[in-house]
């Protein structure tokens, strides 16, 4: 039988120690709630001049916040009142996400290129980031190094990768798809912050400089056997700010480097739009000596077949823009193998022709790759790896690394070191996947 009685008096003493254990309890609780909303990722994107902007991607959790970042080109410790600049931008959630955490987006402009900025982000209410700071890319033709590679995951070798990349200080690191493995499932969210906690602590140069990213899409970015649309990549448009809604764009680092990041058909096709686009920005920075693409499923594949689909129409689409354009090099990934192709134009080998550089093995497990080597290959084996490279107006060198630091191949081959390199490659080729 169901009843309803009145609970009895307690004591003064009990009643006093218990309201002082929900006021513990409550403080404590509000102290949860507050460091909660202090920001937790605090990453870096480009959404145009990498000389004179830098984008602050934060993220925080509880009410709506002020999206503010307070910088310098001193360091200032973390005291807000102290830093001569202050930018605003906005801030967005991801819709269904469960933990309702704010994206925030704030657009540094007016920088000034090759120059070295402190930073904090967050509000003077709930709290700001630790102090970080990040190096703008320097204009003109002086000497830049970047690192690149893709499918990572968020795995034990991803940390050590990250770390042997962010030791050669690179100025950027550029990601061809596949970075979290979280299929624009709104449950996997767990595995964008362990990636993100993996760039925010490894990707530090020795000199304590935040590295950005510049990020293509890949097919793991989006939902499994979902038609194309950017709706189906939800985290990576809403966490990352570089296009909006676009899965391809451009940028330009100092006067050598013009860049083409590209989507083999995840949410964009090969064709139609965006095949034009890409032979108008080829046509627009014909000027720029280097050109590069980066994109995630590779035209000339290394473990899967070459006449699969997203390959064949890679081949088809891009390849008479490529040639006709004559790009300097193209990173590919999605096979997580290591790859080096011969120069190749109009499908064959020829010494004007384009590098094919891949093949995406940035912290994943290594696949096989077969026991002759491929038409196209100079080299491939099953290795985990990422590209260091360097250029200079009049060259650029090509550099394979793997978690152990230790550099594997070079290119061109008289480059310095490539002779050593040559030496370790053939120690480590034939080793099991």
């Amino acid at each position: 039988m169901k009843t309803n009685n009145a609970p009895e008096p307690r004591p003064a003493h009990v009643l006093n120690s218990s309201l002082a254990r929900i006021s513990i309890a409550l403080l404590v609780g509000l102290v949860s709630l507050e460091s909660l909303a202090e920001p937790r990722h605090v990453y870096l994107t480009w959404q145009g001049d990498t000389s004179r902007t830098m984008t602050v991607n934060y993220q925080t959790f509880g009410s709506p916040q002020a999206s503010t970042v307070y910088y310098d080109t001193k360091s200032r410790s973390g005291r807000h009142e102290e830093y001569r600049f202050m930018a605003v931008g906005y801030s967005h959630q991801l819709e269904g996400l469960e933990d309702g955490r704010w994206i925030h987006w704030v657009e540094l402009a007016s920088l000034t290129p090759g120059q070295t900025y402190y930073f904090i982000a967050g509000d003077t209410k709930h709290g700001f980031s630790e102090e970080r700071k990040f190096s703008t890319i320097p204009s003109g033709s002086r000497k830049l190094r970047f690192v690149t590679g893709g499918d990572m995951g968020v795995g034990p070798a991803v940390a050590e990768l990250l770390q042997q990349a962010a030791r050669l200080s690179p100025a950027f690191g550029v990601v061809g798809g596949d970075l979290a493995y979280a299929n624009d499932v709104l449950t996997n969210y767990t595995r964008w912050d362990a990636w993100l906690d993996h760039w925010r602590t490894n990707m530090v140069t020795p000199a304590g400089c935040t590295i950005p990213m510049v990020l293509a899409i890949g097919n793991h970015e989006t939902k499994s056997r979902m038609p194309a649309s950017p709706t189906n990549a939800q985290f990576y448009f809403t966490y990352f700010a570089q296009t909006r809604d676009r899965s391809y764009y451009a940028r330009t680092f100092g006067d050598n480097i013009a860049m083409f990041l590209l989507d083999t058909g995840h949410v964009s096709p090969h064709d139609g739009e965006q095949a034009a686009w890409l032979d108008a920005q080829l046509t627009a920075y014909r000027h720029v000596p280097h050109r590069f693409a980066v994109y995630h499923v590779p035209l000339y594949p290394s473990h899967r077949a070459y006449d699969g689909s997203a390959s064949v129409k890679g081949r088809q689409t891009w390849l008479p823009i490529f040639d006709q354009h004559r790009l300097t090099a193209a990173f590919e990934n999605h096979d997580h193998t290591f790859k080096r192709t011969h120069l190749l134009r109009e499908n064959k080998p020829d010494p004007n022709g384009t590098l094919y550089l891949g093949d995406g093995c940035w912290g994943m497990g290594v696949r096989k790759v077969d026991e002759q080597r491929r038409w196209y290959e100079a080299k491939a084996a099953s290795l985990q790896h990422f590209w260091c490279v360097d250029v200079t107006r009049n060259r650029v060198e090509y550099r394979a690394v793997n978690k152990e630091g230790r550099v594997f191949d070079v290119y061109p081959p008289n480059t310095a070191g490539a002779r050593a390199a040559e030496k370790v490659y053939e120690t480590l080729k034939d080793s099991k996947p």
